[in-house]
């Protein structure tokens, strides 16, 4: 069975699957609650609930006995820069929304001819759950913790997705040897010395509160101006500690379709598209639709979608121009920091007050 469902997950275009048992974490969990304690969880409520269920399989799914790890590759090469005024966008981000996606894929496998009654009660997850997956995928083998924080596969790098199948069948599997989880990132510092903002204070430790990925994605307040001055090109998120990894350097394009540039809005954005659904910028709603003919979207529906809402009015509200912002990037990660966060990362990039 185990054959089957590795076979059928490669297929699907997963480049690694490992089974572990669902045994709690506990070292783990001690790790990331320290972690927590420095602050450097920032103000992600997800992330500060009390009694975490971070490293305990069990309390998402009752009887669990095994974890099945999957790791998707995302990457996709980074054009240069068209011009000052694009900002750039995170590889995760540059197709359509990983969550859906991997859902999505998941789904299929599970739901296969051959798996669909074994998997009756189980349950999948891809980053939507406050599960260390980090650290399970490290037990599972599927890469080492690298001094950015982040997961690394000796093989495939880490511009990976981490996603895992939490089920009540006892596969009895064997955990991976300890030797085989003691790789480390040896005395390479490279992505400790390019981080602008000192995000990664100590190895192996980020700080969100100065992270520009968490800034520019999950921070909904203003940007403290010492920390927005070192932002650079960085629109949404930031890939500068993986860009610099020498275990990235032989990083291969995605198999996914749905990862990449041409799926969604690619590694460039051409920020004054934003900055035309800031409030009071356009009289009325003949103006900007005239204005968004010229906007990129993911597909054509988008703006006859918009168009047909924008008929509907004779003045352009705040909630108007938030639902214009729904329906142009539906199905792109860029939903996340809302409207006005993207505003606000536009003009930080360009230097707008």
């Amino acid at each position: 069975m185990q054959e089957l469902i590795t076979k059928l997950a490669k297929e699907i275009g997963f480049n690694d699957i490992s089974f572990i048992s669902a045994k709690p974490l506990i070292e783990s969990e001690k790790k990331f609650l320290a972690w927590r304690s420095k602050g450097y969880a920032a103000d992600m409520n997800y992330l500060l609930k009390d009694n975490p269920i971070n490293a305990r399989p069990e309390f998402l799914l009752e009887n669990a006995k095994t974890i099945i790890m999957l790791s998707a590759n995302y990457y996709s090469p980074c054009p240069p820069r068209p011009s000052s005024q694009h900002g750039r966008i995170a590889a995760y981000a540059v197709g359509l929304d990983y969550h859906k996606v991997l859902r999505a894929k998941i789904s299929e496998l599970i739901n296969h001819p051959e798996l669909k009654e074994i998997f009756s009660k189980s349950r999948f997850f891809t980053d939507a759950v406050p599960l260390l997956e980090k650290s399970f995928a490290k037990k599972a083998g599927l890469g080492f913790r690298g001094r950015n924080s982040l997961l690394i596969s000796r093989q495939n790098g880490s511009f990976n997705f981490i996603a895992e199948i939490i089920t009540d069948i006892d596969f009895q599997a064997k955990d991976p040897e300890p030797t085989d989880l003691e790789i480390t990132c040896g005395k390479c510092t490279r992505c400790m010395d390019i981080c602008p903002t000192n995000a990664l204070p100590e190895a192996y430790q980020l700080d969100a509160r100065k992270c520009i990925s968490y800034h520019t994605i999950e921070n909904r307040e203003e940007i403290p101006q010492e920390l927005a001055e070192k932002f650079g090109e960085w629109f949404f998120g930031c890939d500068l500690c993986q860009v610099i990894c020498p275990y990235n350097k032989k990083s291969i394009p995605s198999t996914f379709s749905e990862f990449s540039p041409a799926s969604g809005f690619g590694h460039w954005f051409y920020l004054p598209e934003i900055l035309d659904l800031e409030e009071g910028k356009f009289s009325s709603p003949t103006k900007l639709i005239d204005k968004l003919e010229s906007h990129k979207f993911i597909n054509a529906d988008s703006f006859k979608l918009i168009k047909n809402l924008l008929s509907k009015h004779q003045v352009i509200t705040e909630n108007l121009l938030d639902e214009i912002f729904q329906i142009k990037f539906a199905r792109t990660p860029l939903l996340r920091p809302k409207r006005k966060g993207l505003i606000r990362n536009a003009k930080i990039i360009l230097k707008i007050r």
